[in-house]
C-alpha cells in the first residue's frame, strides 16, 4: 500500500521488508495471502478463505489477501489484470473484519486497489492507489492538504457511492501517481458488492481512463499491535 504509514512505503523498500513468521500456516489456493512486518513481533495465520488475519502482540505491518499481480507475484486464480473499460460492473467482492488494536496502537481496515497504465509492472507500484478504508483508529489517510492540527484535509464529504457516504481524500505522489482514499463516514467495518462506483469515480477525476489496468485488489490490514481478524473475503467477477 501507498500509506501515511505505509504499504506503498514498504513495497518500495522491499530489501528492508521482513516476511512475518508463519510457519505453520497455509496459504490460499486461490489469493495471494501476503504479509509483511515493519518492526516488532506479529504472526499471521490462515485457516480459509473466510478466516484469516494477525496477531500482533507489539508489531506493526500489513496483511492482506489479493487477487490479481503485484510487484511480479501473483495470486493463484486471477483474471487480472484487465483494463478498467473490460471490468464487468457486476463485480462482486466481500470483506467483513474485526479488529482489536492495543491501547495507544493503530489500524485501518481497508481495501487497497492498483491501476496503472500497463499490466502488472513489476519494478514500482502501480501509479494509481484506491482505498477504501472501513474502519481505522489512531490514524488518517494521506492528503494533499491538512489543517493546523495535522488533519487531513478532504477533497470531498458526504459523496454517496454504493450505497453509503463517504469522505474522499487525494494525495499526489511526487511521480504523479495519486492515492485516492474512500473513508466509510459510519466506519461499519464490512463491504459487500460492486467496486465499479469507486472505479468510476478515479476515473471522472482524471486520474486513469478506461484503458489503463486494474493489476490488483487486496484486503486487509495497516496494523500496530492488536488483533486482526477477517470473516470473510472474496473477489469475483473481473
Amino acid at each position: 500500500m501507498k500509506f501515511r504509514f505505509g504499504w506503498a512505503a514498504l513495497l518500495a523498500a522491499l530489501a528492508l521488508v521482513l516476511t512475518l513468521p508463519n510457519p505453520a500456516a497455509a496459504d490460499s489456493s486461490t489469493y495471494w495471502f501476503k504479509h509483511y512486518a515493519t518492526g516488532g513481533n506479529a504472526s499471521t495465520w490462515y485457516s480459509d478463505d473466510n478466516n484469516w488475519g494477525v496477531n500482533s502482540s507489539t508489531g506493526t505491518g500489513f496483511v492482506a489477501m489479493v487477487n490479481g499481480k503485484d510487484w511480479g507475484w501473483s495470486s493463484p486464480v486471477t483474471t487480472l489484470p484487465k483494463k478498467i473499460r473490460d471490468v464487468s460492473p457486476d463485480n462482486n467482492t466481500w470483506f467483513s473484519q474485526s479488529a482489536y488494536p492495543k491501547s495507544g496502537s493503530y489500524y485501518d481496515a481497508t481495501y487497497d486497489i492498483f491501476i496503472d497504465p500497463y499490466p502488472a509492472p513489476t519494478d514500482r507500484n502501480s501509479k494509481t492507489e484506491l482505498m477504501i478504508w472501513l474502519n481505522w483508529y489512531n490514524t488518517k489517510p494521506l492528503a494533499d492538504h491538512y489543517d493546523a492540527n495535522g488533519n487531513a484535509i478532504p477533497a470531498a464529504t458526504n459523496v454517496s457511492l454504493g450505497g453509503r457516504t463517504w469522505d474522499i481524500y487525494e494525495y499526489t505522489w511526487s511521480n504523479g501517481g495519486h492515492t485516492l482514499s474512500f473513508l466509510d463516514r459510519n466506519k461499519s467495518g464490512w463491504w459487500s458488492g460492486s467496486l465499479t462506483p469507486f472505479f468510476n469515480y478515479g476515473q471522472n477525476r482524471g486520474f486513469y481512463t478506461g484503458d489503463h489496468y486494474l493489476n490488483s485488489v487486496m484486503a486487509g490490514w495497516e496494523f500496530g499491535p492488536g488483533d486482526y481478524t477477517a470473516h470473510s473475503w472474496g473477489a469475483v467477477g473481473f
